[in-house]
């Protein structure tokens, strides 16, 4: 038996200042916040928390307030990062004991959230209330959290469903669905044995992660985690005094972390200008030969640009331009996410 994720709720971030991450996504992006009321009720003594939609995710901004709290000690000891990812679970006692005895991971901490705060007491879930952080970051390169749905089964059929996680029927911002997270680690295939072990997770993107595979400076592969893609990397040379030795520097400072998120944007040379207005400067650009991966992709597509927002924004953000529509055909038959949701 594996542990069984439902798909991601959000992304959560430790970052020195949650509305300026914010404001800068907003002015690149046009993002908005999101789950307001949610965002509030977590929002206290201990940690300033803004929820941000980006495309067809929900970003947790955690800006904490006092000292030694895991997103302090993150900050202090890390810097600005990604501290875990959360997903729904049918039981969460259940997969918090499945993940120790299958991985070894136990919890970091656990805390209660005091739903009837927030949900009316008739529709209120009675077991829900405890949240799990597993101790999973120098595994995976970030921490897990879960919990029980706070809402009773025949409440939650009741309640609009939408598209994506952020509460919409349509992608927030001027960016696609999310591609990955990409993150170092030392060791890509035992990573990946573990994700398998624990989570049944599969190699995805086969043919992608080996078009980036390069043996000689760092190893790639693709593995989903519930609906989310994650793009090991293991870097295998040090390049000092260059950007692109960032994955292995980072690797060095943190152990396994997330380095990027991948997204694409339709006009990228505009998606520049506004980072570089909000004192963001690219920390470099790589062109892909994508006519290698499949002749019917044109070799003109602009280079993947990465911005250096990690100290800002918790990760550096990568993207390119989306491809003409008859490259998107081949990319679909490519990617485990559809570039296509509009």
């Amino acid at each position: 038996m594996t542990v069984n994720f439902l798909d991601l709720v959000h992304i959560e971030i430790s970052v020195p200042d949650a509305e300026k991450a914010y404001q800068i996504l907003h002015n690149v992006f046009g993002v908005e916040k999101v789950q307001e009321e949610f965002a509030n009720f977590l929002d206290g003594e201990y940690n300033k928390v803004i929820h941000v939609g980006l495309g067809d995710v929900v970003l947790q901004f955690i800006e904490p307030k006092v000292v030694g709290s895991s997103w302090d000690n993150q900050l202090k000891t890390k810097g600005p990062g990604i501290h875990n990812l959360t997903f729904g679970v049918e039981d969460a006692e259940e997969a918090a004991e499945e993940m120790e005895r299958l991985g070894g991971i136990k919890p970091l901490f656990t805390f209660d959230l005091e739903w009837g705060n927030m949900i009316p007491s008739e529709v209120l879930n009675p077991k829900a209330g405890k949240v799990f952080m597993m101790d999973s970051m120098e595994k995976l390169g970030f921490n897990l959290e879960f919990g029980d749905n706070p809402l009773k089964e025949e409440a939650r059929s009741m309640m609009p469903q939408t598209r994506y996680a952020t509460g919409r029927d349509e992608l927030i911002g001027s960016v696609s669905p999310m591609m990955h997270i990409e993150l170092v680690t030392p060791d890509i295939e035992k990573t990946y044995e573990f994700l398998h072990t624990v989570f049944g997770s599969e190699k995805v993107e086969i043919e992608f992660a080996n078009f980036l595979d390069a043996p000689n400076f760092m190893r790639t592969i693709h593995v989903n985690l519930s609906n989310v893609v994650l793009q090991y990397q293991q870097p295998l040379v040090e390049i000092k005094n260059f950007p692109m030795g960032s994955w292995y520097d980072l690797l060095k400072k943190n152990g396994a972390y997330v380095h990027n998120i991948t997204f694409v944007v339709n006009d990228l040379d505009d998606v520049v200008e506004k980072f570089k207005n909000e004192g963001i400067e690219p920390l470099f650009t790589f062109p892909l030969q994508w006519e290698k991966l499949n002749e019917k992709i044109k070799s003109e597509i602009k280079p993947v640009h990465m911005m250096n927002t990690m100290e800002k924004l918790g990760f550096h953000m990568e993207f390119g331009e989306i491809p003409s529509e008859e490259e998107l055909k081949v990319f679909s038959d490519l990617l485990y996410i559809d570039l296509n949701q509009k």
